[in-house]
């Protein structure tokens, strides 16, 4: 192997060069060996490598005596939903989320619809690694069946979650773009159920992600964001490929980043929730922070990644959790992403309210945040991240504090800079945020000519 096998979520690697059917047997043979007995979910989202990996996640699951349920095309969510809802020992999403179709991968999540802890992850690392798995006999080998009723078991447990019937009352216009991914088979179903009238586009499920990038952000929902002024619709929902994450647009076009919707609906559930905690992760604008304080919470912050925010979110009692790349975390229906429920609350809070999302967003105020990415070969991370640390700090004006949560993170008297690998991809990213533009772009340009000329020299 040529670094770590999990990054931030699970694995997700190349396939062909990184990752090969071969590593997915043997990822299957140590879950099963840390397991030791019960049954284990599988599902995939529309890749199309992922019936081969699941195949081979099966055999070398079953050849440990560990039981399989196949589950299909379903979104994440609805795979640590349903892991919780049957008791099975684990779940496995096949899928490399967001990340370009050459990409696949293998997101575990554990019975308390969680996903598996960094030590979960090194112990079943430890054994991949060892190849000292447990080979059952020919008669006690696992069984795999089929489940085909989790995508409906979900929408059911979310319509409980909401007021159905006051989202119904309005007949909302809703434009969904699952981006070729999972949540083709549960959204738009979702808001039919919700007695919207609802318009889908790139809704076929196809792993070559043909209507646009995974990643849903403002370059790639052109199409969506065109649609929802075309159509006069209420509001537009974007997902990426295995739908942990939900984008939201207004009815005026505009792309929404995650943290000021977590920040929209934070205010709302600490009116109504004895529980004041809100958590979110490093790379989250002040603004949610602000608008939390104000709503009598606080918000606690975490590295990057949704489980880090589950943990806490467990931890300290939270009341909902997200990251600003559109994952919502509402501990009250479990503790995986719930984009669904995400959507359904923005949709009762603009029924509740009889204002357009725009207007109700317009409520939170924005500054203006940059975001820059500079190619990074794994190997080199860490010396890169260890000089950026002696570094960066004497490059930038008025620095106030050093935070070493994840990554680096620079307080500046004016604004911030998070700088972190990524735990997916041979990138670092920086994150930027500021009270004007001029002042982040530059914070932005310095820190980039810091970190380039670091890469270059180590």
């Amino acid at each position: 192997m040529t670094d770590r096998l999990f990054g931030t979520t699970g694995v997700r690697k190349v396939y062909g060069t990184e990752f090969d059917l071969e590593m997915a047997m043997n990822l299957g043979k140590a879950l099963g060996t840390h397991l030791g007995e019960g049954t284990v979910l599988i599902a995939r989202d529309a890749r199309t490598t992922g019936m081969m990996v699941a195949d081979a996640l099966s055999a070398g699951i079953m050849s440990t005596g560990v039981n399989v349920v196949r589950g299909g095309i379903m979104p994440t969510p609805t795979l640590a939903f349903a892991t919780k809802k049957h008791g099975f020992g684990t779940g496995l999403m096949v899928t490399a989320s967001h990340n370009p179709p050459e990409y696949t991968g293998v997101k575990f999540w554990s019975g308390t619809s969680m996903g598996y802890r960094p030590e979960e992850e090194r112990e079943l690392e430890k054994i991949y690694e060892s190849k000292e798995f447990k080979v059952a006999s020919w008669d006690a080998l696992g069984k795999e069946h089929t489940m085909e009723s989790a995508v409906e078991d979900h929408i059911e447990a979310i319509l409980k979650k909401c007021d159905a019937d006051l989202i119904r009352s309005k007949e909302f216009r809703v434009i969904v773009d699952p981006g070729n991914g999972a949540a083709c088979v549960l959204t738009p179903y979702l808001m039919q159920r919700l007695n919207c009238k609802v318009v889908t586009i790139n809704g076929q499920l196809d792993g070559h992600f043909p209507g646009r990038p995974s990643e849903p952000e403002e370059e790639s929902l052109g199409d969506l964001i065109q649609m929802v002024k075309k159509t006069g619709a209420d509001l537009g929902i974007a997902h990426d490929g295995d739908s942990d994450r939900v984008v939201f647009v207004t009815g005026d076009g505009e792309v929404i980043r995650g943290d000021r919707t977590i920040a929209l609906l934070a205010r709302q559930v600490l009116k109504d929730s004895k529980g004041k905690t809100v958590v979110t992760t490093v790379d989250s604008s002040l603004v949610l922070d602000e608008i939390v304080d104000k709503a009598g919470g606080k918000t606690v912050r975490t590295p990057v990644g949704d489980i880090q925010v589950a943990i806490k979110l467990g931890e300290a009692k939270g009341v909902i959790g997200g990251e600003a790349c559109g994952v919502y975390i509402f501990p009250e229906a479990h503790l995986a992403p719930e984009p669904f429920l995400a959507a359904c609350r923005v949709l009762e809070l603009m029924a509740k309210t009889g204002k357009t999302f725009s207007e109700l967003i317009g409520d939170i105020p924005q500054y203006p945040l940059l975001k820059g990415k500079l190619n990074c070969p794994n190997e080199k991370k860490q010396p890169v991240m260890d000089a950026l640390a002696k570094q960066l700090p004497k490059k930038l004006k008025d620095m106030v504090e050093v935070i070493t949560v994840d990554g680096l993170g620079i307080s500046l008297k004016q604004g911030w800079v998070l700088v972190r690998p990524s735990g997916t991809e041979p990138v670092i990213r920086i994150t930027c945020e500021g009270p004007t533009e001029d002042i982040v772009k530059e914070i932005l340009k310095t820190s980039e000519e810091v970190v380039k000329s670091t890469i270059a020299s180590v």
